[in-house]
């Protein structure tokens, strides 16, 4: 009953925050507010940089690899580096395609990362081709591609910024995973986003800077308390994810990963008062049966390669002296 609860907890918690931040971020980017996506972008990263720093000051303990990340810094700093720049690219183009596009046809078009992502790691060598998994993503890729059709206010900007978003974030995981782990530094989600918002920080700043206009300053001072508790947002879904990776299951993440987007799609349409056709619906319906038996394929794997690591030490043969 109690870890029920705390899924439930977790869970929750992880929807709410994640569905209120991008419901945030579209209401911020409004001519009449906010629409300025470098500075944006450049202020969640700067209020991650400083929490992360305050909440290490007060519970280190919460860093448990930082040790590791200080002794290998010069090291670190090489794949650091790139992955901030990527991170940050993904994060402006994400920021500025609400700018043309709807809520909901944004996340219809994010759905698609798990088919590029296994195209991007096929190609890499970093997972084995499988026509199970073809046949699940072309699922997807269809459901997306139905929405696609669908959209009413289609902008060629929108939907560009967006695929280059989710490109620089399919290749920032990617090159994670390679070098992170080939590096032998398999850091904690804190330490990494501890490192990686300043590397992520100096690109956006210097573009800010480089584009700056005086609007910018004015629209920070007409709405400045609703940008801090924006980028406070952003940062409170750092953690949740955090938590969420460290606390739950594979199946309750899948499940919730589902409920979340459920959610993303019905915000957009009730608060925002963006259309979504029929087409929309059913290809949604689609993309969600596609990510479910993905999310299902790779529980799957994941239970059979702990079976076989449980199992193993009992198949070696005693050392023979």
């Amino acid at each position: 009953m109690k870890l029920v609860a705390e899924t439930c907890a977790i869970g929750g918690s992880y929807i709410l925050i994640s569905a209120s931040l991008i419901a945030f971020n579209k209401y911020l980017m409004n001519a009449e507010r906010f629409p300025h996506p470098k500075a944006m972008t450049a202020m969640h990263m700067l209020m991650t940089t400083v929490m992360s720093l305050l909440l290490y000051t007060v519970a280190p303990n919460l860093y448990p690899t930082m040790g590791k990340a200080r002794e290998n810094l010069a090291s670190l700093l090489k794949y650091i580096v790139p992955l901030g720049m990527l991170f940050a690219l993904a994060l402006y183009c994400s920021n500025r395609a609400y700018l043309y596009s709807s809520v909901a046809f944004l996340q219809f078009c994010k759905e698609g990362n798990v088919a590029l992502i296994f195209a991007m790691s096929c190609v890499l060598g970093l997972q084995a081709f499988s026509w199970t998994k073809v046949a699940i993503l072309t699922i997807v890729v269809a459901g997306c591609s139905l929405c696609a059709h669908g959209e009413i206010n289609f902008v060629w900007m929108g939907f560009m910024l967006q695929i280059t978003s989710q490109f620089a974030e399919c290749s920032k995981n990617l090159i994670g995973e390679v070098l992170m782990t080939g590096a032998g530094m398999k850091l904690d989600v804190l330490t990494f986003v501890m490192f990686q918002a300043p590397c992520s920080l100096v690109p956006l700043v210097i573009s800010v800077v480089l584009s700056w206009e005086s609007a910018v300053w004015t629209d920070f001072l007409a709405h400045w308390p609703m940008i801090i508790l924006n980028a406070l947002n952003a940062f409170a879904l750092n953690l949740i994810i955090a938590t969420a990776l460290k606390r739950l299951s594979a199946v309750a993440f899948v499940i919730i990963g589902i409920v979340k987007d459920s959610v993303i799609v019905a915000t957009s349409s009730l608060v925002f008062g963006d259309h979504i056709s029929t087409q929309q619906q059913i290809g949604f319906a689609v993309i969600m049966t596609g990510i479910a038996l993905w999310g299902n394929l790779k529980i799957r794997e994941q239970a059979e390669k702990d079976k076989l690591r449980e199992t193993e030490p009992l198949t070696k043969e005693p050392a023979r002296v």
